[in-house]
């Protein structure tokens, strides 16, 4: 049988990894095979494995490819808030959580990974998850030069907000939210997002007028 052409196994490769995204939806990446993965996408299992030698290879792709899901989220709240810090701070938070509960599965992989995948874990150590921390950096410092926080190092507060909202995302898909009977728990989450800005709101813009003279 002659190789595919180099365009058909880009296409595989990507409609591979399209797939097991898709099917994170109702299946944890635990569950996922390269076989099941290979009649998803319409293709032999040789052929998959020409690219994904092993189910680790293709969760380490996808564990990539959700950071960069996210990444263009945080990018396009950027943009939309760009002149104003605090809504740019306060939506990306909202819209972190967002992508967490509409994609629990793939967000546990991103951020837990199974022991098998062989990923250490940390979102920071590849390129997507590094640009993902360096978004919320920069939106940080946006914030100190309307001057929010302008004491604060602005990669260990943007560190602390990040813990902040997505250990409220984990616990919320943890279903270790303190909630009362009847409430949706993902409200607490949101709720956490809103206080944490509040608090950052109450610093109070401490630019000094003198200096915009």
């Amino acid at each position: 049988m002659a190789r595919p052409r180099k365009e058909q196994q880009i296409e595989i490769e990507k409609a591979a990894i399209a797939a097991t995204i898709d099917l994170l939806a109702t299946s944890a990446a635990e569950d996922i095979s390269l076989a099941r993965i290979a009649k998803e996408i319409g293709c032999s299992a040789p052929a998959l494995y020409t690219h994904f030698a092993s189910k680790n290879a293709l969760l380490k792709a996808v564990h990539d490819a959700g950071f960069v899901k996210m990444l263009d989220q945080k990018l396009a709240t950027a943009a939309r808030h760009r002149t104003d810090p605090i809504a740019r701070l306060w939506e990306g938070g909202l819209a972190y959580l967002q992508f967490a509960f509409e994609n629990p599965n793939l967000y546990r992989l991103m951020f837990d990974p199974p022991p098998e995948a062989g990923l250490s874990g940390s979102p920071f150590e590849r390129d997507a998850g590094a640009r993902c921390l360096g978004v919320l950096v920069q939106a940080v410092r946006t914030c100190q030069a309307a001057g929010y926080l302008p004491a604060a190092e602005a990669g260990k507060t943007a560190f602390l907000l990040w813990s902040t909202v997505h250990g409220a995302a984990m616990l919320t898909l943890l279903d270790r939210a303190p909630v009362q009977p009847g409430e949706d728990p993902r409200d607490a989450a949101i709720s956490a997002v809103d206080t944490l800005m509040r608090f950052l709101i109450s610093t109070g813009s401490q630019t000094d007028p003198a200096a915009k003279a």
